[in-house]
């Protein structure tokens, strides 16, 4: 069994795309947010877009599974993730700015102009927070694999949004490494046997989700699954003899308060490094593919989010490009 048979996207689906924008705004008027601003975010961007248009609003939201659904249990994942502001700062006065980042993946890229405008609804009209902190779009940037672009400053836009091609991951995969390191910059919560684990997952169980998740998002809005099933197979059989050498994983609470129910609900999770060894060069193209699209629970709230770098067997270590800033 060779790293070539066991990396690539799969014939079936010659284009699954995503396109990550990083939305600069700038507060006009004070308010308060939590530390964790995921919520906020994740709560009024689905208001606005219902001011929109509930099917937009639905869309996002609340996407209908499609007739060959397999798991009438399991939601379909959402065409998005949020990638809000990593600091614990949560007083805000005019005039301050803070970032998000917003992941948008096949057919969701074609309306990257609806969520533009329900956020720019959302500054003008609604506001964000227990104050109603009114906001503009100064700027929005455009990250890839490659680097960033700014796209719309000062109300002109400068540039056309191109998405990233899933292939791209897979164009260079190194021949052989040892380690990787997972840094999980935000909340993972994964379950095993229907419990959410309070310890670092194998990393069997690891893959088994992120390339689940990765074909469940190119099946719904994409062509097609990214990998087929013999060959997630021999993937999750090697991921077998993978080994834990190290986790600073930590269960961290944290509860966030919906508006629409009028309660409080749990979102812990997950937070700290895993290191993992063995032969894991068949995994890089799609654990890099994995940090523009997290793993585990409430993704479009933006957790399980990761960073990802590796060392080769010469134990030089190589640190790929992070969509988490």
């Amino acid at each position: 069994m060779t790293t070539q048979t066991l990396t690539g996207i799969a014939t079936e689906n010659p284009a699954f795309r995503l396109a990550c924008f990083e939305f600069r705004l700038c507060l006009s008027g004070a308010t308060e947010l939590p530390a964790y601003k995921g919520a906020s975010f994740h709560g009024a961007l689905g208001q606005a877009l219902a001011q929109i248009g509930t099917h937009f609003r639905d869309y996002f939201y609340n996407p209908s599974p499609p007739a060959h659904w397999s798991d009438a249990q399991q939601a379909p994942p959402r065409p998005y993730i949020l990638i809000p502001t990593l600091d614990n700062k949560t007083h805000y006065q005019a005039g301050d700015t803070l970032n998000l980042g917003i992941v948008l993946y096949g057919s969701a890229i074609d309306y990257f102009l609806i969520v533009f405008a329900a956020l720019e609804h959302l500054g003008e009209f609604m506001g964000l927070g227990k104050q109603r902190g009114r906001f503009h779009i100064d700027s929005i940037t455009q990250l890839n694999s490659d680097g960033a672009k700014m796209i719309y400053q000062n109300r002109q836009w400068l540039e056309q949004t191109q998405a990233m091609q899933a292939e791209q991951f897979f164009a260079d995969t190194p021949p052989s490494v040892s380690r990787i390191y997972l840094n999980h910059s935000t909340r993972l919560r994964l379950k095993a046997d229907n419990q959410l684990l309070h310890t670092a997952p194998s990393f069997n169980l690891l893959m088994n989700r992120l390339l689940g998740r990765i074909n469940a998002l190119a099946t719904l809005y994409g062509n097609g699954i990214a990998i087929t099933p013999d060959e997630k197979q021999q993937l999750l059989d090697l991921a077998e003899t993978v080994q834990i050498e190290h986790s600073t994983l930590q269960w961290h609470d944290w509860q966030r308060h919906s508006q629409r129910s009028r309660s409080t609900m749990p979102f812990g999770g997950l937070l700290g490094e895993t290191v993992y060894r063995g032969e894991l060069a068949p995994f890089i193209p799609w654990l890099a593919l994995g940090q523009w699209i997290g793993v585990g629970g409430k993704t479009s709230f933006g957790l399980g989010l990761y960073e990802l770098s590796f060392s080769l067997w010469n134990e030089d270590e190589y640190n790929l490009f992070s969509a988490i800033n």
